[in-house]
């Protein structure tokens, strides 16, 4: 075989493992990228469950506040004449940001309300309100349902209704009727959604297929489309998901192809070595030192002084090969620079062979070193190749880093600011356990934070729960406006949460209910924080158009001490505040 035809062979092979390995690279690549976008396509739709769930709870709430109030009560029973010139004016809409509020009796037939018009500022009732409110009657019947929480279709209109019975203030009955309360999904709501979730879009559509499976319609590198039947659990419902493919993780495979050709290159290389040595390791001795001395880069190329024509053609194409090597090592370094990956390339003795521009943008000298000695130390631990990805918070600013071991003495760190994405994180957290109006948790979180304490409470430690019942909110609303009532909650949320430590725990319990958990505190400890409470309220002072109110809450106090269940506890706890009310307000009652 001459040297010609060896070296073409050499080409052939080099090129077909080339190819090969850069289209599986390429395919499997895609897969997994788009296996990954899928995956957060479905979270998406999570997501946006969520956010319609914490909207009806939240809807509901409103409802159930309006639904056991003594005024709409008496008002149901033709006791209350002015409750609708005083209590159901056409400004409640907006402030409420609802679409409709009714009351009917209980067989559907309305008593007050209707439909707002928000050009004519209008309240109405037509004959499509009207059939849809028997409907509801009817469901609410049917399945003897003490209310009522869904998303629907109204007007053909995604619309979020709730309907909650009219009862006393104090929840009892017998119930007089039902209030009614709803508000559309606006194109406004859907586009705030949508870039908070950072999709295209999505549609809720009605249903009427039995399919339960989630289905992508359409799966490419410009979007994914996706469709979720029995939406909220409704079978007459679907939502359609616009996910937008995030094309900048495209730039984190570039980076991994670049990877996969310097392997490919050094399988290539050692095939070399082997045939060499073989077939002309002796005549070529000399060459091969040239060629060690150009890797140590004591030389840049090669001399052409060899007894052969072979050996001169050969040290001139080594040359070639050298000045193409030197143009790609150009490139991928150019390229790099140009990504906007954090990119560290290191050996075992911690040495930094490569680091790019971002990475001196986030971390001084100190800080790599100190960076890179925690991933050795991990990296140790490690038996099989190495391959690690995880998410570290470095002063304010978060990254997913991921470390891949490219030779046996060799590691290359790919790093993520991924800052906004778990800010991002954080909002939907928020969202979903934090009151609107008062930012302290919601019933929701703090039923699942009691839980926990209580199950805590029985293997021995100690905790105190205060029940705080506002005085006298009714009258402040009806005197001064709900927009003032929400004022007085705003400036008690804001005091008990002043007076409490970093331990306790504070939530909105109902319409003017606050709820405490005092974390390792007795009944003693509990009166002292109460008392704090009761104290500051007195010193504040709220002015509404030239009023001045003061707030004043009853404190009911239960020590969780691993002998009481949870309801027995809440239980407990509002009926000592019911009677601190009754015993003249602004006081604590605890259990002896």
């Amino acid at each position: 075989m001459t040297l010609k035809k060896f070296y073409i062979l050499i080409l052939i092979i080099a090129a077909f493992f080339l190819t090969i390995g850069n289209f599986i690279f390429y395919y499997s690549l895609k897969g997994a990228f788009l296996s990954l976008e899928k995956e957060e396509a479905k979270n998406v739709v999570k997501n946006v469950e969520i956010y319609f769930t914490t909207e009806l709870n939240s809807l509901y709430g409103l409802a159930k506040d309006w639904g056991a109030w003594d005024d709409v009560y008496l008002f149901m029973q033709d006791k209350n004449p002015d409750f609708v010139s005083s209590s159901l004016t056409p400004d409640i809409f907006p402030n409420l940001k609802i679409d409709f509020l009714i009351y009917t009796y209980l067989d559907g037939k309305i008593k007050a309300g209707g439909l707002f018009d928000k050009d004519t500022e209008k309240i109405y009732v037509n004959k499509e309100l009207l059939n849809f409110v028997n409907s509801l009657i009817k469901e609410l019947t049917n399945k003897n349902l003490s209310g009522i929480k869904k998303l629907t279709f109204f007007m053909d209109k995604p619309l979020m209704v709730v309907i909650y019975p009219i009862l006393k203030s104090d929840y009892t009955g017998p119930k007089k009727g039902y209030i009614f309360m709803g508000k559309f999904v606006t194109s406004e709501e859907k586009k705030y959604l949508s870039n908070l979730l950072e999709i295209k879009n999505f549609q809720i559509l009605r249903s009427s297929g039995p399919s339960e499976d989630l289905v992508f319609l359409k799966v490419g590198f410009d979007e994914i489309v996706l469709e979720k039947p029995q939406f909220l659990n409704d079978k007459t419902l679907k939502i359609k998901v616009f996910y937008p493919v995030k094309k900048f993780l495209i730039k984190s495979i570039i980076s991994s192809l670049i990877i996969t050709q310097l392997s490919l290159f050094l399988i290539f290389s050692l095939v070399i070595i082997f045939l060499f040595e073989k077939y002309f390791f002796n005549p070529l001795q000399n060459l091969l030192k040239e060629i060690d001395q150009v890797k140590k880069r004591r030389k840049s190329k090669l001399s052409s002084q060899y007894p052969t024509k072979e050996y001169k053609n050969l040290a001139v194409t080594i040359n070639k090969a050298l000045e193409d090597l030197s143009i790609k090592e150009k490139i991928y370094t150019t390229i790099a620079e140009k990504t906007e990956n954090l990119i560290l390339l290191f050996d075992r003795n911690e040495n930094i062979l490569f680091k790019n521009v971002l990475a001196t943008r986030y971390f001084n000298s100190e800080e790599l070193k100190f960076l890179i000695k925690n991933f050795l130390e991990k990296i140790k631990k490690l038996k099989s190749p190495v391959n690690i990805t995880n998410e570290i918070q470095i002063k304010n600013t978060w990254f997913s880093f991921r470390t891949i071991q490219v030779h046996e003495n060799l590691y290359l760190l790919i790093g993520q600011d991924i800052t906004k994405i778990k800010a991002k994180e954080e909002e939907l957290f928020n969202l979903a356990t934090h009151d609107f109006l008062t930012n302290l948790y919601n019933r929701r979180y703090f039923e699942d934070v009691l839980e926990r304490t209580v199950a805590a409470s029985k293997r021995g430690e100690i905790f105190s729960l205060l029940f705080i019942d506002c005085d006298d909110l009714k009258i402040v609303n009806d005197t001064y406006g709900h927009l003032a009532g929400d004022e007085v909650l705003k400036t008690v949320a804001r005091i008990i949460e002043e007076n409490l430590r970093k331990e306790d725990i504070a939530a909105r319990w109902g319409g003017d209910e606050f709820v405490v958990i005092l974390t390792h505190c007795n009944k003693d400890c509990g009166i002292k924080i109460a008392q704090r409470i009761l104290k500051n309220l007195e010193k504040s002072e709220i002015n509404i158009n030239s009023n001045k109110i003061k707030a004043s809450v009853s404190i009911g106090l239960v020590e969780i001490d691993g002998t009481k269940e949870i309801n027995e506890i809440l239980d407990l706890a509002d009926k000592l505040a019911y009677e601190a009310k009754k015993n003249g307000k602004n006081k604590i009652k605890t259990h002896l």
